[in-house]
């Protein structure tokens, strides 16, 4: 059994806060491995662990996607791609500088994936997802 067959199985509710970011740095790892290898079904299946991640950093209190942030500097293109796609609710200035950086830096294929998010977001096909908010501005 894979490494990634094991994370999709893994029930993240448990982990910490560091737990999850190692997780997600771990499975952004296997992904820019399975691109380089032009191994796409692998990436797809990656893909379910790292929204599994996102989802489960979203919905601790305070959304703690913000624990990405250090990803943003990370040697990894792919690890910056999806930390400043994660964050781009919560750190949106910060994320949209990431993925500038990656698609000036001509990180390919990340960078593509970069420069089509900034083109989604400025033409309004992507908005991202800030979960609900209450009145006083706080996340539930």
């Amino acid at each position: 059994m894979t490494g990634s067959t094991q994370a999709a199985k893994r029930d993240y509710r448990s982990c910490s806060i560091e737990q999850l970011v190692a997780a997600f740095v771990a499975v952004s790892l296997e992904q820019s491995e399975a691109l380089h290898d032009r191994k796409i079904v692998r990436y797809n299946r990656l893909y379910r662990d790292y929204a599994a991640i996102e989802e489960e950093l979203k919905s601790r209190e305070g959304d703690q996607r913000r624990a990405l942030r250090p990803l943003f500097d990370h040697i990894n293109a792919q690890v910056r791609v999806n930390a400043a796609f994660s964050t781009l609710a919560v750190l949106p200035e910060e994320a949209k500088e990431t993925l500038r950086l990656i698609h000036l830096r001509r990180e390919y294929p990340q960078a593509a994936d970069a420069i089509g998010m900034l083109e989604d977001i400025e033409k309004g096909r992507f908005i991202p997802d800030v979960g609900r908010v209450d009145l006083q501005g706080q996340q539930p």
